[in-house]
């Protein structure tokens, strides 16, 4: 009997260790996702927005593919005779994946550590063929073997409590902290090996090699922080790395088949994405207080904001120097609005280049990936639509431009520091529950933490869709309502700490109950986003 069957070797992983007694968990986890109270200082597990889409590494393997379809027509399909008790009973082909696998079984590499890649693709040298294709048999128990004790964990992971409450995170929350592996899937993706020509014994070579790079790997301390969740990420990655794609397409592959690439050490965001000592935060303390003392009270003397009329909503009891502000009985945050920030034309073509676009779900920040920056996550607490200004179409548009330098004039900041523009759409009933635009896992990284938040209202609202601050003014709160043109701008951080969250200034986009609400977002960072952001380190 003849089973035409795709040749497939699990190539490099992880073995799922037993996990410690675990503690309570830590109090840096787990809160509401919403503050009951803050000061100044406080801090609470909040959805912040992902900021970015997710399409870089699409664009990689594309270019990957394209690149080796000129190389190699590999072939990856074969007949293979070889059927035996454990195919006929779980459709499972016991036999050794790799010529080297007889010497690793002598070595005592089956059970040594980590013994799971060398026992899953040398089953028949390590005599693990029968409980391999038990569990192979079973999608179902996989699932289950592989998830999540909680709702929330996919957030927790994308605040960075993996690494920072990991007793509890990573036995309630395996999936999302990259922790559990079953037997098919420990390795990362199953790769493909070619059944012939040059192409095979190059991607038999690159095995061996790999074998041993891992070996290191999970042997060796300075791998601790990366060695659970280096894995190959597609089932070409060790075919693509046998043929010069870690060099030629570096970006992608050393991060999505670090294996094959050795370069777990490059999952490590920190690692692989150093913040330069040049590269440095652009407020130091007081810095925050002096610009809108600026913006608000003229405090320079020079009158430059004068033509927004602006207008402090919340603000500090005292100024810089000490003096008492009058009529101001509450120490507050700044939020300050600024009227007619854009123009009525400036506004409608934003609203257009989004509509050309085309709006898609908000997402926020979800789980950590493997190579440490994080995927989004559609929550039923964002019900809104966005679309980004990162195409030279949108951002070098004559009527957007001006905008883009205009936000970095009042800020006092460079455009480098700023997102590019999220363009957002809310119809009835639409909303983006109480969160804060602060986010941890920046604070280390090369583009730094959001420090301003300056959003746009770009059309008049028939009814709801104001932007809420629920935890000013002693808790009663202030709503802005949306009036085209205008823009509310207030920060992220403290005065005091500048790259510390400031708690009070959480917010919620309420409910839009008649028409339909356009705005603009323009988040503003400590250091150089846009620099970050083309290195993939934001």
């Amino acid at each position: 009997m003849t089973v035409k069957s795709l040749i497939l070797i699990t190539l490099i992983g992880i073995v799922a260790h037993a996990s410690p007694i675990v503690e309570e968990a830590a109090a840096s986890v787990i809160e509401e996702k919403t503050c009951s109270a803050v000061d100044a200082d406080g801090t609470c597990i909040e959805e912040t927005d992902s900021g970015d889409d997710d399409d870089d590494d699409d664009e990689g393997e594309a270019l990957i593919k394209k690149r080796v379809n000129t190389k190699a027509k590999a072939v990856f399909s074969s007949d293979d005779d070889d059927i035996n008790e454990y195919t006929h009973k779980y459709n499972f082909e016991c036999t050794d994946k790799h010529e080297n696998c007889a010497t690793w079984a002598t070595d005592g590499d089956c059970t040594g550590e980590p013994a799971g890649y060398v026992s899953a693709y040398c089953p028949k040298s390590c005599h693990t063929c029968g409980s391999l294709a038990k569990k192979a048999s079973s999608n179902i128990a996989a699932h289950e073997i592989c998830k999540d004790d909680h709702y929330q964990c996919s957030e927790w992971s994308g605040m960075g409590e993996c690494d920072a409450n990991p007793n509890y995170m990573r036995k309630y929350c395996v999936r999302s902290c990259l922790e559990c592996y079953d037997s098919t899937s420990q390795f990362g993706v199953e790769q493909r090996m070619p059944t012939e020509g040059e192409e095979r014994k190059l991607t038999n070579k690159r095995i061996g090699e790999t074998v041993a790079y891992m070996k290191k790997v999970w042997n060796d301390n300075e791998f601790t922080k990366v060695r659970h969740k280096c894995r190959n990420m597609h089932e070409d990655c060790t075919f693509w790395a046998a043929l010069g794609e870690c060099e030629s397409n570096e970006q992608y592959m050393k991060t999505q088949c670090a294996p094959s690439c050795y370069s777990c050490d490059l999952l490590d965001v920190k690692h692989r994405c150093p913040v330069e000592p040049d590269n440095v935060c652009i407020w130091e303390p007081g810095d925050l207080n002096t610009l809108f003392e600026n913006i608000v009270d003229n405090a320079d003397g020079k009158g430059e904001y004068e033509k927004f009329n602006p207008k402090a909503l919340s603000r500090p009891k005292k100024t810089k120097n000490g003096t008492l502000v009058e009529d101001v009985d509450i120490n507050g945050p700044w939020i300050v609005l600024l009227e007619n920030f854009v123009s009525e034309e400036e506004a409608d073509r934003l609203v257009e280049i989004g509509k050309q676009q085309g709006f898609e779900r908000s997402a926020d920040v979800g789980k950590e990936k493997p190579d440490g920056t994080h995927d989004s996550l559609v929550s039923e607490s964002r019900t809104s639509h966005n679309t980004w200004c990162q195409e030279p179409s949108c951002y070098e548009d004559p009527l957007v431009v001006p905008v883009i330098e205009r936000i970095a004039e009042v800020s006092k900041t460079g455009v480098q520091n700023s997102e590019y523009l999220q363009l957002l759409q809310y119809e009835p009933n639409q909303y983006y529950k109480q969160h804060h635009d602060y986010i941890p896992h920046h604070q280390d990284m090369p583009c730094g933490v959001r420090i301003l938040t300056l959003f746009i209202y770009l059309n008049d609202v028939e009814d709801g869709g104001g932007t809420s601050f629920p935890l000013v003014n002693n808790r009663e709160g202030i709503v802005v309502q949306p009036k085209k043109g205008n823009a509310v701008i207030w920060p992220s951080v403290l005065d005091h700490a500048p790259e510390s969250k400031d708690g009070r200034t959480e917010h919620e986009a309420l409910p839009v109950k008649s028409g339909i609400k356009y705005g603009a977002n323009a988040w503003i960072h400590s250091r150089d986003f846009k620099a970050a952001f083309a290195k993939n380190c934001h």
